[in-house]
């Protein structure tokens, strides 16, 4: 997959990246296609990434959809804050937000997921390049029950846990499959395919597709409870 010169990604981020200033430039773009057998839609989802923070931001258009009518897009940070943007009835702008506190797992926590992995991901020896990034094949089975899924996984530079923890939020917008996986993937293993008997899930590719969020003139307000 043909990448942009980093030089030219680097000088764009060092003129468009102004959080202080309201506006957030996603570089690059993970783009997975799905078949979800089970409720029998199939589709593409996009994720914009900052590559340097592990920053994220989900589109109405083409992630969470008429999940979550009322919002333009959501911004993921590693923290495990998640900020809606959006537009009321009367077309005034609001953004509310969310902390995942999974997202910051303690010590235990992350003992417990290593031991989970080793336990139920288990390595086939198949390693593959998707898009430049070493992958490697598991067959993950689970303690409930007697299926088992073939999965492949890479390691990232950027954290992956704002797209593992969007299935976390209170929030109404939910993506078209679920990327649960902060009970035993860590930060960095990023899944790019996974054949299951009721889903079928594939990055497509991670590009340079740029997308710049601008949050400027969203008043806060409370999340209702």
């Amino acid at each position: 997959m043909a990448q942009a010169p980093k030089s030219n990604v680097a000088a764009q981020r060092a003129t468009q990246w102004k959080p202080e200033k309201g506006q957030y430039y996603f570089s690059h773009a993970l783009t997975y296609s799905f078949e979800n057998k089970e409720k029998k839609t199939k589709g593409e989802i996009v994720i914009y990434v900052d590559p340097v923070t592990g920053t994220m931001c989900f589109k109405r258009e083409n992630s969470f959809g008429d999940t979550g009518k009322a919002f333009d897009f959501i911004l993921a940070f590693q923290d495990g804050k998640y900020v809606y943007y959006g537009a009321d009835e009367s077309g005034k702008k609001f953004k509310m937000t969310e902390k995942v506190e999974e997202l910051k797992p303690d010590a235990e926590t992350i003992a417990q997921q290593k031991e989970d992995f080793s336990t139920y991901c288990i390595p086939t020896g198949n390693i593959r390049k998707d898009f430049g990034m070493e992958s490697l094949e598991y067959e993950l089975s689970y303690p409930t029950s007697e299926a088992k899924d073939k999965l492949w996984l890479t390691k990232t530079p950027f954290g992956i846990n704002p797209l593992y923890g969007f299935d976390l939020i209170d929030g109404v917008p939910s993506l078209p499959v679920s990327f649960d996986y902060t009970y035993i993937f860590n930060n960095n293993q990023l899944l790019t395919e996974l054949n299951s008997k009721g889903l079928i899930l594939k990055l497509k590719s991670y590009e340079p597709n740029p997308f710049l969020a601008v949050t400027r003139g969203y008043a806060e307000v409370k999340a209702e409870n």
